[in-house]
């Protein structure tokens, strides 16, 4: 069995679209959110990309994954142990109170976490898996839940590895992460369903997951 991840960032309005498609193709997907940023707006060039209220969005994520993504979203290498450890732990706090269920799943702000920042995540929190945001493109597991690399964060990359996935015999885990306002950015929506789609195809040999599910059914 090959296993396909989908793992998106920050929370914003996009998510409705995309959550969405994600029901259509009856997948799941895991989202990490920062609960002290909610209707938070920042710029891209000139686009507002604005973060949704949890509280008032939180059934938008039934059938889905909640996973923290810290609080605020810093650099977590300029932050001291404490402020690692508060981010995330009390980021996994906020989530839980929120959706009333239970959050152990992490991603990575930026590309900052290095090994003082999952060694403090891993050992003083209730976080069992870390999604950093280097590129793996092998389809390798990790050694360990706490080290997950991503496959693709383009979704047209993502595309053109897919038949690759699926006729590597050693090929075994693809982890898609990214933000749902990419695919508003980018105009590629349509890009997203092709590969739902594509994978709808494989049901009998892939299997679409959320992380702390493949976490379960291949470390565990």
């Amino acid at each position: 069995m090959k296993y396909i991840v989908f793992s998106l960032d920050d929370g914003t309005i996009w998510d409705v679209d995309t959550i969405s498609l994600f029901n259509k193709y009856g997948f799941k997907a895991t989202f990490n959110l920062n609960s002290e940023l909610q209707d938070f707006v920042w710029y891209l060039n000139d686009l507002p990309i604005r973060r949704l209220n949890l509280e008032k969005a939180k059934h938008l994520y039934d059938g889905h994954e909640i996973a923290s993504h810290t609080l605020t979203h810093p650099y977590l290498d300029s932050c001291d142990d404490g402020r690692v450890i508060y981010e995330v732990a009390q980021d996994v706090e906020n989530l839980e109170h929120i959706f009333n269920r239970e959050v152990v799943s992490f991603a990575t702000p930026f590309t900052t976490c290095g090994d003082r920042e999952i060694y403090l995540i891993s050992n003083h929190t209730k976080i069992k898996d870390i999604r950093l945001s280097e590129i793996d493109e092998s389809f390798a597991l990790p050694n360990d839940p706490y080290h997950i690399k991503v496959t693709a964060l383009d979704i047209n990359r993502a595309l053109e590895l897919f038949d690759d996935f699926v006729n590597n015999k050693e090929a075994k885990l693809f982890v898609y992460a990214g933000h749902s306002y990419d695919f508003y950015v980018n105009n590629t929506f349509d890009k997203l369903e092709e590969l739902l789609n594509k994978i709808s195809s494989y049901k009998e040999d892939i299997k679409v997951v959320t992380m702390s599910e493949m976490v379960d059914e291949l470390f565990v």
